[in-house]
């Protein structure tokens, strides 16, 4: 009797240090998954590099790039348009090429974008075909990207203004 009560007491003691082992464990792996997450709250991968925050009022270009842009609205010459649904109008943006759809002709170019918010695009080439309706449209959006002066970005729009007019692009995630 006397040795199963001190095998009862040892088991008892075993457990509880077992339990407090499991709970450090824990405390160490909530502490280990906080250290994964950067400055926005979004877990980071192993290995992964986590990107500052942006500061207010700075534009970053990673905010730009490796995203479909696809027009929404512009406003040419104090007209604000609607683009013409049948062909989207879109951007991509890499590093310093510029490519994407007019509507009708595939696009390329050169695009600067500064952290002040400047924006410079210039080299602009299309492919030559002719779609009915649609160049008159395709001219305005080229002319507009080439006088480009400044952009704005969010999560969700890019916003490129010259005294001309402004596109309004946006980013459907």
């Amino acid at each position: 009797m006397r040795y199963l009560s001190v095998l009862l007491v040892f088991s008892l003691m075993l457990n509880v240090s077992c339990k407090n082992d499991a709970g450090s464990g824990k405390e160490e792996a909530t502490a280990a998954a906080a250290a994964d997450v950067d400055s926005s709250g979004i877990p980071q991968e192993q290995g992964e590099v986590a990107r500052p925050a942006p500061q207010e009022g700075v534009h970053q270009s990673y905010d730009i790039e490796g995203k479909q842009w696809t027009l929404s609205k512009y406003t040419f010459e104090d007209r604000p348009e609607r683009p013409v649904e049948d062909n989207p109008i879109f951007l991509n943006i890499q590093g310093s090429e510029l490519t994407g759809n007019g509507g009708c002709n595939d696009i390329r170019g050169q695009i600067v974008l500064g952290e002040d918010g400047a924006v410079n695009i210039s080299g602009i080439a299309s492919t030559k075909k002719l779609c009915r309706g649609l160049m008159t449209q395709e001219k305005r959006i080229i002319q507009l990207l080439e006088g480009a002066e400044t952009y704005k970005v969010n999560l969700v729009f890019l916003e490129l203004t010259g005294p001309e007019g402004q596109l309004t692009f946006r980013n459907d995630l």
